[in-house]
């Protein structure tokens, strides 16, 4: 664990930091190479990336103060003040905020929606693989305790330690690295064959709510719970998490929209050939 990678002076570079800006810089270089065949400039997609960016930051916070309304008991700043430390933030509001924003600015550009949105939703896969990693050595996004052979153990006076001990968590993080790894390497598989517009996108989509649901069994629970489906399929809690409920929703929703995609290109294709 590398909270802070190195220090220039008194200022203190943190690891997650470097991961964000990392993963920021690749995914704009992936998204401006797959625009290009879309005519769209390199100067405008990194434009569309800026606002991409702050909307995720605002929604991964959003969604945290949301699910852990209990730790902002105090004082309203509180719920902004992520200059205090990196552990409230939320990888799935950020996702939703970001895909939101995203679908808001290339329909107020009147850019071709679908096919610009298959052409930049690697970049996300990307960044997740790598900004996991800064979860990482940052001690964020912590799994709960195992006994099996992946078990990490974290430092005294780090958050998990805090909560755990010294006692073997999940590599939750890491979990997460290796699913963008594997989210990035099917939807640029998937691209290899022509689909309508927008399939790679609710590909990615759907693919990332079922790992995200997954996943969040062997992370470390610490919000609410909802009373639906009783039990959860690994952790002796009753419901599901918010975290859980919001992904079977994004899975309903990009399996609803890619159904709804592919018949108007089927009928779209039926209209071309009955023209011809």
């Amino acid at each position: 664990m590398f909270p802070v990678l190195f220090r220039i002076g008194s200022l203190p570079i943190n690891s997650y930091g470097v991961t964000l800006a990392l993963s920021f810089v690749l995914g704009v270089k992936l998204a401006v190479s797959r625009a290009a065949r879309l005519g769209i400039p390199a100067s405008e997609i990194a434009d569309l990336a800026v606002w991409v960016m702050i909307s995720a930051i605002a929604g991964s916070r959003f969604f945290y103060v949301a699910t852990h309304t209990s730790e902002f008991s105090g004082h309203w700043l509180d719920t902004i003040a992520i200059w205090k430390g990196l552990y409230g933030l939320s990888m799935l509001g950020g996702v939703m905020a970001a895909v939101a924003t995203g679908i808001f600015v290339i329909r107020r550009r009147r850019w071709p929606l679908w096919s610009l949105a298959d052409a930049c939703i690697p970049s996300f896969a990307l960044g997740i693989m790598i900004t996991r990693i800064g979860c990482f050595l940052n001690g964020c996004c912590f799994g709960s305790e195992t006994g099996c052979l992946l078990g990490v153990s974290f430092p005294q006076g780090s958050l998990p330690w805090s909560v755990y001990g010294s006692a073997p968590l999940h590599p939750t993080q890491l979990y997460a690295s290796l699913k963008g790894l594997y989210l990035l390497a099917i939807v640029l598989m998937a691209d290899r064959r022509p689909h309508f517009p927008g399939f790679s996108f609710c590909l990615f989509m759907s693919l990332y709510g079922a790992s995200r649901f997954g996943l969040e069994e062997f992370r470390h629970f610490d919000h609410a719970t909802n009373g639906i489906f009783g039990y959860s399929v690994f952790a002796h809690r009753p419901g599901i998490t918010d975290n859980q409920l919001i992904s079977l929703l994004i899975i309903a929703s990009a399996l609803l929209l890619g159904l709804v995609l592919g018949r108007r290109a089927a009928g779209a294709r039926r209209a071309a050939g009955t023209r011809g």
